[in-house]
C-alpha cells in the first residue's frame, strides 16, 4: 500500500461500495502526523508529541477496536502503547472524529479503598462532573455533561499486536477544557480517564489529547 492520507483510503472504500473493515489499519504500518498542532501548543498543553524533532513519523505497534453498543472506535498505538490515535468512523467510512492521546499518568490502585477513589458509585472520579489535574486546571465532562456523577462508559477493546490478539475491559469518561491558545493552535484539550482490566491486571490510565485534522495524517 502506497503512502496515502487516511481520508483518501476511507473515501476509496465508500466509492467502491465495499464495507469498511478496520483491518485497513495494521501493526507495523508507518504513521505520519502533521507536526503543526504540537509545535504551536508547545508546553502549554499536557498532550505530548509522539516523537521529538521535526517529522512525526512512527510505526504502529498495536491496533485496537473498541465497542460500545453500536459505536465503534479504532485506535492506532505507538511509543510502547503510551500514546494512540483514536478514530471514530461513520458506517460509510467517513471520519467523524480524529484525536491523538498521550499518557499523562497511570495509577495502580492497591486495594478497594484506592479503587473507590476512581469508581465509587457516588463520588468516584471517573464519571464526576469535572476532573481537576494536579496543576489545578478543571476539565468539564464531555460525555453527557451535567452536575451529578454518572456511571463511566463500559467499553471492550480488542487489541492486535505482534504478540497476538487479546481483549480488555474499560470503564472510561472523557473531559475537556479550552487551551486558551490562539488559533490555529489546538483550541481544546481532552482528558480521558480509563479504568482498565486485562486478565489478572487492572490499572487507571489518564490520557491527554487534542483533535487532529485527518488531512494531516498519512499512513503507509
Amino acid at each position: 500500500m502506497q503512502s496515502l492520507t487516511t481520508l483518501v483510503n476511507l473515501v476509496r472504500y465508500k466509492l467502491s461500495g465495499e464495507k469498511y473493515q478496520h483491518n485497513l489499519f495494521r501493526v507495523g504500518m508507518t504513521l505520519t502526523l502533521e507536526p503543526t498542532p504540537f509545535l504551536l501548543a508547545g508546553d502549554a498543553i499536557k498532550t505530548k508529541s509522539p516523537m521529538t524533532g521535526g517529522d512525526l513519523v512512527t510505526s504502529v505497534t498495536a491496533v485496537g477496536l473498541l465497542n460500545e453498543g453500536d459505536v465503534t472506535l479504532n485506535r492506532l498505538y505507538f511509543n510502547d502503547d503510551s500514546s494512540f490515535l483514536q478514530l471514530w468512523l461513520e458506517a460509510d467510512g467517513t471520519i467523524a472524529e480524529c484525536r491523538y492521546f498521550s499518557r499523562h499518568d497511570q495509577e495502580i490502585p492497591e486495594d478497594q479503598e484506592d479503587w473507590d477513589v476512581w469508581l465509587n458509585d457516588e463520588n468516584g472520579l471517573i464519571g464526576w462532573p469535572q476532573f481537576q489535574s494536579l496543576d489545578g486546571k478543571l476539565y468539564d465532562r464531555r460525555w453527557a455533561p451535567g452536575s451529578a456523577r454518572i456511571e463511566p462508559r463500559m467499553l471492550q477493546e480488542t487489541i492486535t499486536s505482534t504478540a497476538g490478539t487479546g481483549t480488555r475491559d474499560l470503564r472510561a469518561m472523557l473531559y475537556a477544557a479550552p487551551t486558551g491558545l490562539a488559533a490555529p493552535a489546538p483550541q481544546t484539550e481532552y482528558i480521558l480517564l480509563s479504568a482498565v482490566e486485562q486478565g489478572e491486571r487492572a490499572w487507571v490510565d489518564i490520557h491527554a489529547g487534542i483533535d487532529i485534522n485527518p488531512a494531516g495524517l498519512s499512513i503507509a
